[in-house]
């Protein structure tokens, strides 16, 4: 009885494991042709207990495929009494699909008899799980080989372990030729030599410079080049051992596309001179520099006349002759530069002011000489306008009075050089009215604020740009460019601003109250931007109208990002923190470093209009456009075109991905109280 007992007891175990791990065993004696089935296995099958299974009906539960392949493990575990194992596919009675793992080996039965005794477990749901793990792994693997980014994965020792398709495309190696090498041979000099150092250095003190967090590192590709890439690094842990997982963009177009615009932005194409913008700048380094300078502004007499009879391509062939011409002239004594059309800056360093006067009477001498193309020889002739340092001037100023002096020349019959009075010149005198008028006219209501519609490519308005228009007391409305330089000047425009703002934040204010999440935007002068209470300032305007900040926009100038690094950069980051976005105005027409862009919270950028209109007309220009609107994509910005007056123009920067258009085509500025009545209807 204890035997039978303890038999039961072994049996009744032996059923129950093989219940908890699915599997079922079986024994076949193909002399008797006996084959027993355990329980297990009979349910694996659907088979009930008690019905009589043969071989033959067995193999049969197996699909085709597999079943040949099982048939012939059994016939050679017979002749050779190996053991053997393999996975097969069955279906059982009632239909169901099963993925099973089968082991078997012979043995030699007391009467002499072979036998067949194995075991099959029932491995559907692991099989599953792994279609299903593979199919993500293939998924993940589609997606990174259709990434336009690189991904690389290192081990702790910065093995490379993982190459995606396009690390292949981007370094020019295949994954099977770097896979279990270093990933130095990924880096030019010094990266290379000091990788393993750093990893090293990172593994015992957690400091790291580049997990984490994107950064523009070099890269080397197969055959030798080495090219930039942003790179970001994450640490994983993979089975209990650290990994490295690299995203690398490659940023060789991105940087090209930088420069070409930042040379664009600075020099004018057609004669490589430096432009406006670019000549302001060098003026004004002089005038820190606390170093005398004559500017001069040169006007081509009657040039229009050239492009009207002679064509355009010949006006461009006598320009870029000029430009020749003046440089020989002025050499190292001082500066060329290219204005718009038949302009011409000069900048003569001289420490007297006879011989720097001297030298511009001799530019305007040679410029009355003959120039001669391989089609035509034009006389032309220059009136040109001088101004001095010595005040309290800066770069616009000596600008400004030197296109005064220009007037003057021309308005005494031209071919003439005029030198700037300040004590002779109107424009001092209305100056000075001026300022007297805006400082009467503070706190009276007579700034008012107009509102421009911005709007998208399907026409929809998203928002305006506040304009500030001055109503003076005789009801007339005074041109922005009549007071804006003065107010600057004097600084009035810091009290201006405050009510234009006001104005502003009731707009906002009733937009929010409506549901409408339209942005204002602001343009914002360095003088009032630099103001040590600003962000304090705008906080309290926008508090007493009880207005949401996250829907104003201020636009600054790209030359006030150089103006104070460390004021401007704390400024723009606390009222980013409070939902104001930022848009650099006039884009491209500045001098601003893209680097310096890509640091601070700017949201928008924002077209010049002579980009827009030039475009429709001028292949230089339009590619100029296409690769501002290309940058605005590379930094993930949004892009907004100024001035857009034609249908042309509204197609053409539909189909190259601007976000927002603005300009006389949609809508002029109005007053906001009509704007508001437009938009609440």
């Amino acid at each position: 009885m204890a035997d039978e007992s303890s038999e039961q007891r072994e049996k009744e175990l032996l059923t129950s494991v093989e219940t908890m791990a699915n599997i079922g065993s079986f024994w076949y004696g193909p002399a008797s042709g006996d084959l027993y089935w355990s329980p297990q296995l009979r349910e694996i099958h659907g088979v009930a207990e008690d019905e009589p299974i043969t071989y033959e009906q067995a193999m049969a539960f197996h699909l085709p495929e597999y079943r040949e392949n099982i048939e012939h493990l059994v016939e050679q575990s017979f002749q050779n009494h190996h053991s053997w194992s393999a996975e097969s596919c069955l279906k059982d009675r009632s239909g169901r699909i099963h993925w099973v793992a089968i082991t078997g080996i012979t043995r030699t039965l007391k009467n002499g008899d072979m036998a067949l005794f194995g075991a099959i477990q029932d491995i559907t749901v692991k099989k599953y799980r792994l279609q299903q793990l593979q199919e993500q792994a293939n998924t993940l693997r589609s997606t990174l080989d259709n990434l336009l980014d690189a991904v690389i994965t290192i081990d702790n020792n910065g093995i490379i372990i993982n190459f995606s398709a396009p690390a292949e495309r981007m370094f020019g190696y295949s994954a099977a030729e770097v896979k279990g090498k270093n990933v130095s041979v990924l880096m030019p000099e010094p990266y290379a030599r000091e990788h393993d150092r750093y990893i090293s250095a990172y593994q015992k003190t957690g400091r790291a410079r580049i997990i984490g967090i994107g950064r523009e590192v070099q890269a080397k590709r197969k055959t030798g080049e080495v090219f930039p890439i942003d790179l970001a690094v994450t640490e994983v842990t993979h089975s209990g051992e650290t990994q490295y997982v690299g995203v690398i963009r490659d940023i060789t177009e991105q940087k090209e596309n930088a420069r070409k615009l930042e040379y664009l932005a600075n020099f004018d194409e057609q004669t490589g001179l430096p432009n406006r913008h670019r000549f302001l700048d060098l003026v004004e380094k002089r005038i820190e520099s606390h170093l005398p300078i004559a500017v001069a502004a040169v006007n081509i007499d009657y040039f229009n006349r050239v492009n009207t009879i002679h064509g355009h391509e010949e006006g461009d062939r006598v320009i870029q002759l000029i430009a020749q011409r003046m440089r020989k002239t002025i050499g190292d004594s001082g500066w060329i530069a290219r204005d718009l059309g038949d302009r011409f800056w000069v900048g003569v360093m001289q420490n007297s002011t006879e011989t720097s006067l001297a030298i511009i009477d001799e530019l305007h001498s040679v410029l009355r000489e003959p120039f001669k193309t391989a089609f035509q020889t034009h006389y032309l002739t220059a009136s040109v306008g001088v101004s001095l340092s010595g005040g309290d001037e800066n770069a616009s100023g000596l600008l400004s009075q030197a296109d005064t002096a220009t007037s003057n020349a021309r308005h005494s019959g031209r071919d003439k050089v005029a030198v700037y009075r300040a004590e002779i010149s109107n424009s001092v005198v209305t100056d000075a009215k001026t300022e007297v008028a805006l400082r009467a006219a503070l706190g009276k209501g007579q700034f008012e604020c107009w509102l421009q519609s911005k709007v998208d490519t399907n026409g929809v308005v998203r928002g305006a740009e506040a304009l500030m228009r001055w109503r003076n007391e005789a009801g007339e409305i005074i041109p922005p460019d009549q007071f804006i330089p003065i107010a600057e000047r004097f600084k009035l425009i810091i009290p201006m601003a405050k009510e234009l703002l006001s104005q502003v934040a009731f707009v906002v204010r009733q937009l929010s109250d409506k549901g409408l999440n339209d942005r204002i935007a602001v343009n914002v002068s360095p003088i009032e931007f630099l103001q040590n209470d600003y962000v304090e300032t705008i906080q309290k305007i926008f508090a007493e109208q009880d207005a949401p900040l996250n829907q104003l926009t201020i636009e600054i100038t790209e030359n006030l990002l150089l103006a104070d690094p460390e004021i401007v950069e704390q400024t723009m980051s606390r009222l980013a923190e409070l939902g104001v976005v930022f848009s650099i105005d006039d884009f491209g027409t500045g001098y601003s470093n893209f680097m310096r862009i890509q640091q601070l919270p700017i949201g928008e950028l924002k077209i010049d209009r002579e980009f827009v209109q030039l475009a429709e007309v001028n292949d230089k220009h339009m590619g100029l456009l296409l690769a501002m609107l290309n940058m605005t994509k590379s930094l993930s910005v949004s892009s907004v075109a100024e001035g857009v007056e034609t249908e042309t123009q509204v197609k053409l920067l539909k189909e190259n991905g601007a976000d927002l258009l603005q300009g006389f085509y949609f809508a002029r500025p109005v007053h906001f109280k009509d704007w508001l009545s437009e938009r609440l209807a």
